[in-house]
């Protein structure tokens, strides 16, 4: 046993080591000891040290001797050493090593040595700039925000406007002299300084020759050398223009045509944004045509369907700039209206091409379907009820048998079965008939019901059997289930028939090659409660 004074000491030292905010009070009976005192100063000296470099002083002065205290000198020494080396990093030597504290050592000198491969590559990176910005196939300029001095220009911006070298002498050649209306420079302006970008601004512009260009602008507001200057990309759409001009004709003649249309008609280009829909679509889904064309495509159609669209818009987009064909569209998608429900459509979508065979566009054709699909929904469930109890048909538990097995196997989720049927029942139908009987079968499905799981599915397995699927269910818990419904059917009056009980046999998904076994062998339970009296549960 340690004793109370040495007790006393111990827990001085570990107070004054553990907690720094405190300060332990020596025991006075060895106070004045000189063995005590040094030892008292030592670890002062290492607690006072550690704090300094905790804290980042560098510079505090660590007296003493000792192992403990050389190897705090040596680490305050290395950290002085590694500052230097970083302020000489950065200021661009990169020939310094760290070759004392280490494995961090390593992991220094590797980051310094991706740091200068970063900046060579960022000095590469500057030479390739003019390369790629040359090799830009649209027009592209680079000039000065504030009074539109072009800084540079690459080849595409030449071949456009028809202009030299020697025209666009950078820094004297402004752009704002080639802009046809004033306001337009003015409005681009405008979005630039709000926005720090313009998107797909069409802008009027003269060429060498004064010829008129019309072009879609997008630029980016960018610093030069503490300076705004705007990056711009110009896609020439004159040509696009004259032939939108020759079908505005024809255009307003299948826009009346639309416009009175049952179906929704509609246009829209390859980023997805509606360029005309009919007014039918207020009929449809409650907004107003202004509405749903500002509209995003996350508001105009549900999540999954959203998805087909999607897709469909990429191949579309591949088709396109691969050459080839615009492929029909014909799918059904699920669209949210203004008063929060949904509508099922059939949406047919086409490409729309000028005289010259260019793609322009795409047509769609979208029609309510909602009739049709109640109608499918009913006939689907039609196809897995019963049509006596109205339960689950053996078609639908043997889809979700399918279901449960592979979802077990794949990610070893538990459930378990239940099969049970109804004890003596052909003495019900003699004795009572068979309009008795069914009506025993109809009131036993709405017991189980009442008394199953939300996620567990009940079926009927054929005559008088019923087959209880039951998802991330045990075999202990399926067998708790298994007597609860015994017990619910034995306390029910069947009318007519009065009391009535029934047998049940459970078994769980083990190692299992296929869903049949399972069922088997709570089938092979059943059969064992029956022998044993009926009126039971069995487990297999």
């Amino acid at each position: 046993m340690i004793s109370k004074d040495a007790r006393t000491i111990l827990e001085y030292f570990q107070s004054l080591l553990n907690d720094l905010h405190t300060s332990p009070v020596p025991p006075e009976n060895i106070s004045s000891d000189n063995a005590f005192i040094a030892l008292d100063q030592t670890i002062k000296t290492i607690r006072n040290s550690a704090i300094e470099l905790r804290n980042g002083n560098l510079s505090h002065d660590i007296r003493g001797r000792g192992y403990v205290l050389g190897s705090l000198k040596n680490l305050q020494a290395s950290l002085r050493n590694l500052t230097w080396i970083t302020k000489t990093i950065a200021s661009g030597d990169f020939s310094q090593r760290v070759h004392f504290l280490g494995d961090f050592s390593e992991a220094f000198n590797s980051m310094t040595e991706k740091l200068e491969s970063s900046i060579h590559e960022l000095e590469e990176a500057r030479s390739h700039f003019e390369m790629v910005f040359q090799t830009i196939p649209d027009a592209t300029v680079i000039t000065k925000v504030a009074d539109g001095t072009l800084i540079a220009y690459n080849r595409a911006f030449m071949e456009a406007t028809k202009f030299t070298d020697v025209d666009l002498t950078v820094g004297l050649f402004n752009i704002r002299d080639l802009y046809i209306d004033a306001s337009q420079r003015e409005s681009f302006i405008k979005a630039l300084e709000v926005n720090g970008f313009v998107e797909n601004l069409e802008i009027c512009f003269y060429g060498k020759n004064n010829e008129r260009h019309i072009g879609l602008v997008s630029s980016k507001k960018i610093t030069i050398e503490g300076m705004p200057h705007a990056l711009s990309v110009i896609r020439d759409i004159t040509e696009l223009k004259a032939i939108e001009a020759k079908l505005q004709q024809s255009e307003e003649r299948h826009r009346l045509l639309a416009d009175n249309a049952a179906d929704v008609i509609w246009t829209m280009d390859l980023t997805g944004r509606f360029t005309y829909i009919s007014p039918s679509v207020e009929k449809l889904r409650g907004y107003t045509v202004e509405e749903v064309m500002a509209q995003s495509q996350e508001e105009v159609l549900c999540p999954g369907s959203l998805i087909q669209m999607q897709e469909g818009l990429a191949r579309a987009i591949n088709s396109v700039q691969n050459g080839l064909p615009f492929q029909v569209y014909r799918g059904e998608l699920e669209q949210p209206c203004k008063d929060g429900t949904t509508v099922w459509t059939e949406a047919t979508v086409s490409g729309i091409y000028s005289e010259d065979g260019r793609f322009i566009g795409m047509l769609g054709v979208t029609r309510d379907i909602s009739e049709r699909k109640l109608m499918e929904e009913e006939i689907r469930r039609l196809s897995i009820t019963d049509k006596l109890t109205q339960s689950f048909n053996r078609l639908k538990l043997d889809e979700t048998l399918e279901q449960q097995f592979d979802w077990s196997v794949s990610y070893g989720l538990p459930f378990a079965t239940i099969i049970l049927d109804i004890d003596h029942f052909k003495l019900v139908n003699d004795t009572y008939g068979h309009q008795v009987g069914d009506r025993v079968l109809i009131e036993l499905v709405e017991v189980l019901h009442d008394n199953v799981r939300n996620g567990d599915v009940v079926g009927r397995w054929g005559g008088e059997e019923f087959l209880i699927i039951m998802p991330n269910t045990t075999l202990a818990d399926a067998t708790v289930m298994a007597e609860w419904l015994r017990q619910a059917v034995a306390s029910h009056a069947f009318t007519t028939a009065g009391q009535v009980t029934i047998s049940l046999g459970v078994a769980a998904f083990a190692t299992d090659n296929a869903p049949e076994t399972i069922v088997s062998r709570a089938d092979t339970a059943l059969y064992k409660a029956k022998e044993k009296g009926r009126n039971r549960v069995e487990v297999c």
